[in-house]
């Protein structure tokens, strides 16, 4: 016997004798199946959400949440109000997104990490590492790749981490910083005594450790933002695309690849790790690290070289030795006695850029250009520190600041270089290391 809860029941009981209490729920189940599946679609296309991965209880129980809220008795009338507002697409994917997130959540990707970077070629330039935590929910995943790069030694100047979700609302839980008991599953709890500190709200995390974290409010099936991002050398993108449909994938998939820089490392979870696997991604041999490195076309391979000629590589650059130890080197050399006057001020600043205290270096870099005469070396300066912050734009302005003051000044030279090649302009990058080179080989 055909019930109300049976596959095919509302195309039949219209047919059918039945009560007019029955015909009714019947016309009220057809209402609800059809508005639901409008705002079901207008998920998929707005953040590629397949209502089947999460479940259709799930994704009831949010829409019935919202129409609690809003007073709505009907299914009907929400989905003509959320179909109006932007708003109400915001709030709805509030409901829907469940964050499932803890500190160190698998520890050999962040393993993986920490080799990549300090056995990079570029680990030992003056190079600032940009990494990416998308989708980053409350901030473990973004802090803990700070941590991670901290521990490894790696000085705070050296290294930017952008964190990405769609809902503002884990990210003001992530900007706030504080964590229970449930953000602290891993094993080994030692990063908490030594970056955390007690409050009677919970731990909160240390400033040195959120000031590296950007937090953005962005969707990686956007392509505009996504673009305005510019290029990452590290990308940690977990758990996310097995909820979408197969058409986001694929378009998620490509953005990934387009961000990433040569070479760049891609994180990504277990049960997404074989959507990675062709002719674009080649998997890091490291068991249960879910991990690839980009690879290049052939074309794009060439179209590379013949912009950037041998001669003109980063290689080609001079790269800072490593002190005894291993340990890696600053930013800034300092001098071997101290200076007096002004260039005790430089130094003072660079100092406090080496330590990780941007915005006091910041700070008073902007006071002396303000009551001094223009400064090729204190543009220099303040654009390595904005570099640091993740403000590329205005590093990018100071930079040409310094050159347009001091052509001959190589260390502007070859950070509009790194910034060029970050922003995919290869040519431009070129130029700049050869202006580079030929005024370190006295041409």
């Amino acid at each position: 016997m055909m019930d109300k809860f049976t596959p095919g029941y509302e195309d039949t009981c219209f047919f059918s004798p039945r009560t007019p209490a029955v015909r009714q729920d019947c016309i009220n189940r057809v209402h609800m199946k059809s508005a639901k599946k409008k705002i079901a679609d207008s998920l998929e296309r707005s953040i590629g959400l397949e209502i089947s991965t999460i479940g259709d209880s799930t994704f009831e129980r949010a829409v019935n949440s919202r129409m609690k809220a809003l007073g709505i008795a009907e299914v009907d009338a929400y989905a003509e109000k959320f179909s109006a507002s932007t708003a109400e697409l915001r709030r709805l994917v509030e409901e829907v997104v469940i964050p499932e997130t803890w500190f160190f959540r698998d520890q050999i990707p962040f393993t993986l990490l920490g080799e990549h970077v300090m056995k990079a070629d570029k680990f030992r330039q003056r190079y600032v590492f940009r990494i990416l935590s998308l989708p980053c929910a409350t901030g473990e995943e973004p802090y803990s790749i700070a941590m991670t790069l901290l521990q490894a030694g790696l000085p705070p100047s050296r290294f930017y981490i952008d964190a990405v979700d769609v809902s503002e609302r884990v990210l003001a839980l992530a900007r706030r910083a504080v964590y229970r008991e449930n953000s602290f599953r891993s094993g080994d709890l030692d990063f908490r005594q030594r970056f955390f500190h007690k409050t009677d709200k919970g731990f909160e995390l240390d400033k040195t450790v959120r000031e590296k974290v950007h937090f953005l409010k962005g969707n990686i099936l956007h392509p505009a933002f996504m673009e305005g991002l510019g290029r990452y050398d590290v990308v940690f993108c977990r758990n996310v695309l097995i909820y979408f449909s197969k058409e986001a994938q694929q378009q998620a998939i490509s953005t990934l690849y387009h961000i990433l820089m040569p070479g760049g490392l891609l994180l990504t979870g277990h049960a997404e790790s074989g959507l990675f696997f062709g002719d674009r991604f080649v998997a890091a041999a490291r068991p249960k690290a879910f991990a690839f490195y980009k690879k290049e076309s052939a074309a794009a391979a060439a179209a590379r070289q013949e912009e950037v000629p041998d001669d003109t590589g980063e290689d080609s650059l001079p790269e800072p030795s490593l002190p005894a130890g291993g340990k890696p080197t600053p930013v800034f050399r300092r001098p071997a006695a101290k200076p007096a006057g002004k260039d005790e001020e430089f130094s003072l600043v660079r100092q406090l850029a080496d330590e990780g205290k941007l915005e006091e270096a910041a700070r008073r870099s902007e006071k002396y250009l303000l009551e001094h005469d223009p400064s090729a070396k204190w543009y220099y300066l303040l654009g390595v520190i904005r570099d640091s912050e993740g403000q590329s734009a205005e590093a990018l302005k100071l930079f040409r600041k310094a050159v347009y003051l001091d052509p001959g000044h190589i260390e502007s030279l070859q950070q509009l270089a790194l910034l060029a090649e970050r922003a995919g302009d290869r040519a431009g990058a070129a130029n700049y290391k050869r202006r580079a080179k030929r005024l370190q080989e006295g041409g």
